[in-house]
Order: structure tokens, then C-alpha cells, then sequence
């Protein structure tokens, strides 16, 4: 669907032309209905004030033949010349019809005149008193005396002396009226034209703003992309530009765990953060969701990727909300104008993969790159694939075994997601992990994980296997507010002892506050879940996450044990944290355990388990379970050594 102009949308500018048109044709019907009704009821008044005078004269003459004697043409003339006005020349008929004798006298009417309105005024059924002849109107009443019938017939004179009486008036009048229309309506037009026009204004704002940060969006974005790179001899037209697309990294765990609130709350704060940095002529627009778009004409690819650094300082700095400094960070993605693309979507959609590539390198930002399309193409339809994956539990989980280093028995297992994609084959997890961070799916993919995890715990249960299984969470997972009622719900369901989970909490510098990790880690203890810190020494508050939480299992990272027997300094880092797991009550992991020197020098200082390919790969579940169930050692050189004590 083609964008609708913004110009289109921001005002009617023929909104006050119209309205003074109305009024003026409102004003002008004012004025005839008004001349038209005046007019009409001075001439019907006019009328009724001659027949009135009409009947007046033809009742006195009647009664003045009655009072006199003689006969009726004897004394019909000198009565009538003494009633009637000698220079009125208004054509007059009267007719008086006595016992014995009638008499007519006509003025200015032929006899042939005369003849036709005494025949049209006995033909006045309805008695409108209001005959026509030759074109002419006449008034007629009758008067009936006691010995004779006077007729008085006159040509009606009241339109004409109305007319001339009230026209003047009505004129006067009729201006006045026209322009006080007028007046009223250029008022009205230009209070409403004005109301229209900040009513225009305010749609076009919310058309082409978003409502929470108040920033420019998407049609907005549209608009100036189209007249700026397809419309070259447009004001705005540009020789080049760049266009950022920035995607916020752990919107979606802020949003569902401390509501819609907290995440408006971090929304807005990034808003202002970015727009502190970015200068015009280049606009910031939010386009939905924890998505931005910085829109730069006149930007190299260079100025670009120095702004870039810029916009990821700003938002990998923490944020507080709800008293939690929470740091999600952000992925940014960037496509120029023209070496890119030439029309808006396609510069947009070149930008948006290179968001995606920065989400998978975790650099922060990224320029588009042709060379790497494949690649951005290949991420994107994993991205898009992994709703119905889950769905279809495409998902499985290989088991490591975790092996005492003085027996050489298998004493726990770590489950490893693995992807079957129908496509692609087995995928490992570096192929999808960080695409269900970026996709928002964190949360569901933890569960499903931890379901599959205790439904494997209690088959074994059943195959008589009764061996601890371990299984690595993000600190995002315990964001989810209902993820310790979902672990105990399938505790319950399943029927398994809650000692044979493990959850390993992954180390990462940009975890959430210490202080929420660890209110939630407490309450998974409560349910009886062994807890482990995964990759311990690697990040940046591993002496913070020691002291505060209170867990079960270290596990020294394998960049400490692949050259233990050669760094001096790795060395000393693992006898530190062994040292330190002994003080807090805390078992020691190492994982990564590749040579049999590293696995008896390990053993010398004092772990007890290790994990790695010296013992075994990860391993589907039967395999795994076959290797449990024979009994059979996994490291034979431990024969004659002595277990550790945990």
C-alpha cells in the first residue's frame, strides 16, 4: 500500500473558502425569504384592507337606496359620484339589482369587460373574491340590503402600491441583512478555518508521531525517505545518507518482568539518551516496538560508523527502573545511500540485516556488507523458523557426562540443546542461541528446556538411574515471574526429586542486578534445585556472585584448564577458586578437560569433577545412558587415585 504524503495529511486549505461560500449563500437565501415573506404579507394585508373598504361602500350604497325613494337609476349616480373619488381611475364596476329593476355603471370598462367579470364573479365558487380579466386583476364583494343586491367589482391595486410602498424598505433592509451575513460569515469562517486548521495540525502530528517518546514515526520516515532519494530536484533531495536501525537487546525481558510500565519507562529514557547525540539535520524515529531509525543525510559510511559508537555507548549505560540498574544494550545496523541501495524499503531492509548480523557478532553495530548476504539471509530464516521449532519440539538435549576424577564414574550430566532442523541437519548452539536471545524467546526457550530436562530425569527415574542432570539458563531466564511455579509444577507432575536438577546460572558482565538474581535463585532453592555458576572467573562479578548467592557448584571455565599446565597465571586463578569453593561450601567443576596430564594435575590441587572430551563428547541419550547403566569407567587412569572430598 503506497504511503499517503504527509502534505496530504497536515491541512485543507480550502476549508474557509468554502465556509464564506456557505454563509454567503446562507445569507443570500436569508435575505429572498425574508423580502419574499415581507412582501407577501403586506400585499395580503393590503388586500384584506381593500376588500375591507370595498364591502364598507357597497353596504352604504345599498343602504342609502333604501332609505331614498325613487327608482334605483335615479338615485344610483349621484350617491355613487358622491361616494366615490372623481380623479381615482382605477376601472370600477357596480351592480345593483333591485325587486323590479337592476343597474350597472362602469368605469374605464368596456360593456364587454363589464359582461365577463360579472359572469367570473358568479363563478367564484370558493369565494376568493380575486378574479382575473384580460390579464388584470379585480376585487369584487357583494352586499345583500333589504330591497337590493349591490356588486362592487375594482381592479385590485395592492401588489402594485405594495410594491412600491415597502420595496425601497425591503432593499434597505435586505442590505443590512446581506451584510450582516456576510460579516457573520467571514467571523465564523475564519474561527472555524482556524480551529480546522490546528485540528489538521494535531492529526498530522499523531499520524506521523509516536505517542509515547513523541518522535517522528514510520510515515514519517516514509515520506522523507521518498522525497528525498526519489524526487532529485526536491529541496530536500540528498547525494548521500545514512540510515541506522537500532534494536534494543533485553526490551522484551524488561517488558515481561516488570511490566509494560518499566519498559515505556526505558523506552523513553533511550529515546532521550539518542536524541542527545543525534544533531540535525539527521532524525531520530521510532518505528515500534524497541526499535529505532536515525535517518542521516550528508553521512559517510565512516561518519557513520563513528556516530554508531556513539548511539552503543549511550545505550549499553544502565538504567534504572524500579530502583534495578538493567543494561540491555543495543544492536545497531547500518545501509548508505547510494552504495547500498537506492529506494527507501530496500535502504531500510539493508540496514535491518546488518542490525541482525550485530545481534549475532555481539560488536554492537555493523555496515551492510553484500559480500555476507548469504549469511544475513541464512540467520534471518533461522530467526523466523524458531516459533515453529519450538512448537514442534525440534529441540533435543545431548548429555556430557561430569566424571569424579578419582573413580572415573559418571556422577552427573549437563544437557546441551541441540537444533534437528528438518533442513539443515543437527545444529549446535552456537547456531541458534544467540538468535533466541535477540528473538525475544529467552524465556519460552528456558522452559521448554527445563521441561525436557526434568521429563528426562524421570524416565531415568524409571530406567532406575537416579544421577543429577544439569542444565545452563541465561540471568534473563529469571526474569520470568512464573518460572519457579513452572519448575514446581513439573516437578509434581513428573514425580521427580528435585535433587536430581541442576540449574547452572550463566556468568555474563551484563547481567541484571545482583540483588533481583539472587530473590529469585532463593526461591529455586527452596523447591530443593542444586545451583551452579557456569564459566566462573570470566566475568566481571564473579567474587559478587560468590558472596551474595548462595550456590551449590562451581565451574571453572575451560580458558583456564586448556593451558593449566603451562600458564602460570591460569593455574593460580584455578587453585584461587578452588580455594575459595572449599570456604563457601561450594563443589568444583572444571570443564574443558581435554588431556589426561590436565585431568591429574586438576586432581593433585584438590577438584574433585571435571568434564570434557578426554571423557566423552556430548552424547545423545541413549549413548549416555547405555555408558550409565554399564558401570564402565571413563577415565581409566584413575584407578589407584583417591576421590577428593567435596
Amino acid at each position: 500500500m503506497p504511503v499517503q504524503p504527509i502534505t496530504q495529511i497536515n491541512r485543507d486549505t480550502s476549508v474557509r473558502p468554502r465556509l464564506i461560500v456557505a454563509c454567503l449563500v446562507v445569507s443570500v437565501l436569508v435575505s429572498a425569504i425574508y423580502v419574499t415573506v415581507s412582501y407577501r404579507l403586506t400585499a395580503d394585508v393590503s388586500l384584506q384592507t381593500e376588500l375591507h373598504a370595498m364591502e364598507k361602500l357597497a353596504r352604504m350604497l345599498s343602504s342609502e337606496l333604501t332609505l331614498r325613494e325613487g327608482s334605483i337609476a335615479e338615485q344610483a349616480d349621484p350617491l355613487i359620484n358622491i361616494l366615490s373619488d372623481p380623479n381615482d381611475d382605477t376601472p370600477r364596476l357596480f351592480h345593483i339589482q333591485g325587486a323590479k329593476e337592476s343597474w350597472q355603471r362602469g368605469h374605464r370598462l368596456s360593456k364587454s369587460e363589464q359582461a365577463n367579470l360579472l359572469k367570473l364573479v358568479s363563478r367564484d365558487q370558493n369565494k376568493t373574491h380575486l378574479i382575473e380579466e384580460s390579464e388584470r386583476s379585480f376585487l369584487w364583494q357583494h352586499f345583500t340590503g333589504e330591497n337590493n343586491t349591490v356588486t362592487f367589482i375594482q381592479q385590485t391595486t395592492a401588489m402594485d402600491t405594495t410594491l412600491s410602498f415597502v420595496a425601497k424598505r425591503l432593499l434597505i433592509t435586505s442590505v443590512l441583512v446581506f451584510w450582516i451575513a456576510v460579516w457573520l460569515a467571514l467571523t465564523l469562517s475564519s474561527l472555524i478555518a482556524k480551529r480546522a486548521e490546528e485540528i489538521n495540525e494535531t492529526l498530522a502530528t499523531i499520524a506521523t508521531h509516536d505517542a509515547l517518546t513523541g518522535l517522528p514515526n514510520r510515515l514519517y520516515l516514509m515520506d522523507k525517505l521518498t522525497t528525498a532519494l526519489l524526487k532529485p530536484h526536491a529541496s530536500t533531495a540528498v547525494s548521500e545518507a545514512s540510515v541506522f536501525v537500532i534494536d534494543l537487546d533485553k526490551f522484551k525481558e524488561v517488558n515481561d518482568s516488570f511490566g509494560h510500565s518499566a519498559g515505556d519507562t526505558l523506552l523513553k529514557e533511550v529515546a532521550t539518551r539518542l536524541l542527545d547525540i543525534v544533531l540535525p539535520p539527521a532524525e531520530l524515529i521510532r518505528i515500534g516496538g524497541d526499535e529505532f531509525i536515525i535517518w542521516a543525510p550528508g553521512l559517510s559510511i565512516e561518519q557513520a560508523e563513528a556516530l554508531a559508537i556513539e548511539l552503543v555507548g549511550a545505550c549499553d549505560t544502565p538504567i534504572m527502573i524500579n530502583g534495578l540498574a538493567v543494561n540491555t544494550g543495543a544492536s545497531i545496523g547500518i545501509s548508505h545511500y547510494p552504495t547500498h541501495a537506492n529506494e527507501p524499503e530496500a535502504l531500510i531492509v539493508c540496514a535491518d540485516t546488518a542490525m541482525y548480523k550485530a545481534k549475532e557478532q555481539r560488536n554492537g553495530w555493523q555496515v551492510y556488507d553484500d559480500n555476507k548476504i548469504a549469511d544475513y539471509k541464512h540467520n534471518l530464516q533461522l530467526r523466523a523458523e524458531l516459533h515453529d521449532a519450538i512448537l514442534q519440539q525440534q529441540f533435543i538435549l545431548h548429555y556430557q557426562p561430569k566424571v569424579d576424577l578419582g573413580s572415573g564414574c559418571i556422577v552427573g550430566v549437563e544437557g546441551l540443546c541441540r537444533w534437528e532442523h528438518p533442513r539443515l541437519g543437527l545444529l549446535m548452539p552456537g547456531h541458534f542461541i544467540d538468535l533466541i536471545e535477540d528473538s525475544g524467546k529467552v524465556q519460552e526457550f528456558g522452559r521448554y528446556v527445563i521441561a525436557k530436562v526434568i521429563e528426562q530425569a524421570a524416565y531415568w527415574q524409571q530406567q532406575g538411574i537416579a544421577i543429577p542432570i544439569a542444565v545452563n539458563l541465561s540471568p534473563y531466564n529469571l526474569l520470568d515471574p512464573g518460572l519457579v511455579s513452572f519448575i514446581q509444577q513439573q516437578l509434581t507432575t513428573h514425580k521427580v526429586a528435585p535433587e536430581l536438577i541442576e540449574i547452572e546460572l550463566t556468568e555474563n558482565e551484563t547481567s541484571l542486578n545482583i540483588k533481583y538474581i539472587k530473590a529469585a535463585l532463593d526461591n529455586i532453592r527452596e523447591l530443593g534445585i542444586s545451583l551452579a555458576i557456569d564459566d566462573f572467573g570470566t566475568g566481571m562479578s564473579s567474587l559478587a556472585y560468590l558472596a551474595h548467592l548462595n550456590v551449590n557448584v562451581l565451574k571453572i571455565d575451560r580458558a583456564f584448564v586448556t593451558d593449566i599446565e603451562v600458564n602460570t597465571g591460569h593455574k593460580a586463578i584455578v587453585a584461587s577458586a578452588i580455594t575459595l569453593a572449599q570456604s563457601f561450601g561450594c563443589s568444583m567443576v572444571a570443564e574443558g578437560v581435554e588431556t589426561l596430564s590436565q585431568a591429574t594435575l586438576l586432581h593433585d590441587m584438590g577438584c574433585r569433577v571435571a568434564q570434557g572430551y578426554l571423557f566423552s563428547k556430548p552424547m545423545p541419550e541413549a549413548k549416555v545412558k547405555q555408558q550409565i547403566l554399564s558401570g564402565k569407567t571413563l577415565y581409566p587412569h584413575a584407578q589407584g587415585l583417591e576421590s577428593s572430598p567435596a
